[in-house]
């Protein structure tokens, strides 16, 4: 078949990247097109380089932005379906949907955020199989449903392997410093209120941890350096490594957080949103949903390499046992079209 996959975000890249490997190698031809965003063509040319890859489109802020650019960008689609003889359209979400539709082609909607619920409706509504995981409650005609998460697609220990050698270039040893993804939700503004950022680091700092940070905001990277923390630069060698030694995580960003979560590591997200596909990851004992800093610091306070160990034994149990390989979900509805 002539698949072609729509990369959105550069976590899609990590979503699909295991099964195009695996098509490819079963004989099948993969297009990718994207939407020009921050580093993604940077990205996907360095991941997925065996591959076609098109820029068709760029990313808009705004509402009535989005849509207007989201209609031209389906436009200019269909000319390459119909050019490259695509047979099946893949993505994350609905950002192809109506351009497939036009075209009469099956198109496959992978998803896993209910909450937004626009993109979530576009996508069930063009889509020929609406794919996600089954802590989301809607169903109709075309759901199909599995027992897990999309960041399982690679971070299956199938496709994933550690090692605590990348941790020499930071200078720590496993279980001496936590991962942290922005901490916004923290630290609020530093410029307005730096008392609870202050206050956050003086107490990992008293327990003899070290911050290592992943900054969005990287105008803030001299105020946390100047506060002892080491700042990664992107793009980070082996991160899911970083992640795993870690003794505990923060972030206030939820694919962070699930991330680091289902690794096993006892995760504070302080992203503030409910969403419904974080709750296995909460009743596992993983995933901390915290906003509060006196709750913050009383976790802190009472984590231990102990505790972390068992958490981790836990989660790693339920990945192998019972949570499904989101690959071969992926790769089962691929094939159903064959």
């Amino acid at each position: 078949m002539n698949i072609l996959f729509d990369i959105n975000h550069p976590v899609d890249v990590n979503f699909f990247k295991n099964s195009m490997d695996i098509l490819h190698q079963n004989g099948h031809s993969i297009h990718i097109i994207f939407r020009g965003r921050g580093k993604l063509e940077k990205i996907l040319r360095y991941e997925l380089s065996q591959f076609s890859i098109t820029m068709i489109g760029t990313h808009k802020k705004g509402f009535i932005n989005k849509v207007t650019s989201q209609l031209q960008r389906d436009y200019k689609i269909i000319p390459f379906i119909k050019k490259n003889k695509i047979d099946l359209v893949v993505c994350f979400g609905a950002t192809a949907a109506i351009s497939t539709w036009y075209c009469r082609k099956p198109y496959l909607a992978f998803d896993d955020d209910f909450e937004y619920k626009i993109p979530f409706y576009h996508a069930n509504w063009f889509s020929t199989k609406h794919i996600y995981p089954d802590t989301i409650t809607f169903f109709n005609s075309k759901t199909v449903k599995y027992h897990g998460f999309k960041e399982l697609a690679y971070l299956h220990p199938k496709y994933l392997s550690v090692s605590d050698e990348v941790l020499n270039a930071y200078s720590v040893k496993p279980n001496e410093y936590i991962f942290v993804r922005e901490i916004s939700n923290v630290s609020l503004n530093y410029k307005e209120n730096n008392t609870i950022l202050n206050q956050l680091i003086e107490v990992v700092q008293k327990k003899g941890l070290t911050l290592l940070i992943s900054l969005e905001n990287k105008d803030l990277h001299e105020f946390y350096t100047s506060k002892g923390c080491k700042v990664l630069e992107e793009p980070v060698e082996d991160i899911y490594s970083l992640m795993y030694f870690a003794l505990y995580a923060i972030s206030s960003g939820d694919t962070v957080a699930r991330e680091t979560a289902l690794l096993g590591i006892p995760t504070i997200y302080t992203g503030g949103r409910e969403m419904v596909v974080n709750k296995d990851l909460v009743k596992a004992g993983s995933m901390f949903e915290l906003t509060d800093l006196k709750k913050i610091v009383e976790f802190i306070e009472n984590i231990t390499i102990e505790k972390k160990q068992e958490i981790q034994n836990n989660v790693l149990n339920l990945v192998e046992n019972n949570w499904d390989d989101t690959t071969e979900v992926i790769l089962n509805q691929i094939n159903a079209f064959k």
